[in-house]
């Protein structure tokens, strides 16, 4: 080997080595210098006074989802009042808008003047029948007492059957007189039936309970069979009415719990079930209705109110925070919370789902019955020993948020 050529082999492994040691040294100062700032952030943590939080628990319970709706108010029923005979005066119109009536409550009466001239000539033509009747009757009596004796004669041979037959016929005669004189009766009997009815139809009468909402004619205009004389309204109950498309419809059931707001009372709610869903959707909006029934013996609603339904959707077990303990990071669309964990605070990220007023659902490193502050922790950093406040002010906050 030439001794000339060991010197550089030796050089260069000098330099590896030496580049080696100072890759070393670098990491165990960045090592060193980490564990300083560790170590003094711990020592400026633990310097730091506990701060004072509110807290309250992971709970697990069954939360509701809403659908959130608008509907109408419609009456229990409605019914349009027709008068049955055109074109007679109104002589009276009992009735206006807004008044409440009972069934059997008169409306209006209509002239009746010619059909009470028929209705004198029937009773007259009944009577003049029935006097027929009776006189037919009368006559139609002898005739039989008579034909009895020639009977009696005949077969005696005191008589001869002629004298028998001409009675005989005669007898006859008054007796289709008699079954004529009575068809004329019963005839005359249904004509004063019918004007009976004509009379009843002069007189218009609520068919059902409820308000006017609505009267279309004035006292000494002509009845019409097309155009209503009032619009009456039953709204002892009513039918909340709304509609929901057809990705929520399949969710529904009739009996599930509803609530609704009217802008009349405002921040009452009144709570009801879902009555009725229509199967069938309507081909223009892909919407099927639905209706909420309601008692309004307070009177409370009123046809054509506008209404905030929500519709009990579905119930579902979950793990749920008070939405006053989420927070959100900058910048960010993540939530977190602040676990208290042996004195500390802990951030635990979470992922958020369904939620009401309350509530929220999250998933997480949380367990139902852990402690996460609800208030407070604006100012907190993961790992800060925190005090959690007394019980009574723990409880008055849960107040407040209720």
């Amino acid at each position: 080997m030439n001794p000339n050529e060991i010197h550089p082999v030796k050089k260069n492994r000098g330099g590896t080595v030496l580049a080696l040691l100072a890759v070393l040294g670098l990491l165990a100062y960045s090592g060193y210098n980490m564990y300083r700032s560790r170590t003094a952030t711990a020592e400026k943590r633990e310097d730091r006074p506990a701060r004072p939080v509110a807290v309250t628990e992971v709970r697990q319970m069954a939360l509701k989802r809403w659908l959130d709706l608008t509907g109408e108010v419609r009456p229990w029923q409605q019914v349009n009042v027709y008068a049955k005979v055109p074109g007679q005066r109104i002589d009276v119109l009992a009735v206006d808008r807004g008044q409440h009536l009972k069934k059997g409550d008169l409306i209006a009466l209509l002239d009746r003047s010619l059909v009470d001239a028929r209705m004198a000539e029937a009773k007259a033509a009944l009577a003049a029948g029935r006097a027929g009747v009776r006189q037919v009757e009368a006559e139609l009596e002898v005739l039989l007492k008579d034909r009895h004796r020639l009977e009696a004669l005949y077969a005696q041979k005191a008589v001869a059957r002629q004298q028998l037959d001409h009675l005989s016929a005669k007898t006859r005669g008054a007796i289709e007189a008699r079954d004529l004189a009575s068809a004329n009766v019963a005839r005359a009997e249904a004509t004063l039936r019918q004007l009976s009815i004509a009379v009843a139809d002069h007189r218009i009468e609520a068919p059902i309970d409820g308000v006017v909402t609505a009267r279309f004619f004035d006292p000494g205009n002509l009845s019409d069979t097309v155009r209503p004389l009032i619009h009456l309204a039953d709204e002892s109950r009513v039918k909340i009415h709304t509609f929901v498309s057809e990705t929520d419809q399949p969710a529904l059931q009739i009996g599930l719990p509803a609530e609704v707001c009217i802008d009349a009372d405002p921040g009452r709610v009144f709570e009801g079930t879902i009555s009725l869903i229509n199967p069938a959707f309507d081909p223009a909006t892909r919407n099927s209705d639905v209706e909420i029934h309601l008692d309004n013996s307070e009177g409370r609603f009123a046809t054509g109110m506008f209404a905030r339904v929500r519709l009990l959707r579905e119930r579902i077990e979950a793990t749920v925070v008070d939405r006053d303990a989420l927070v959100r990071m900058p910048g960010t669309g993540s939530d977190f919370v602040f676990a208290v964990r042996d004195g500390r605070a802990v951030q635990i990220n979470v992922r958020t789902g369904h939620g009401d007023e309350r509530f929220v659902q999250v998933e997480g490193d949380l367990a139902a019955g852990q402690p996460v502050v609800i208030e407070g922790q604006g100012a907190l950093r993961d790992g800060d020993r925190v005090v959690i406040r007394a019980a009574e002010d723990r409880a008055g906050k849960e107040d407040a948020v209720r």
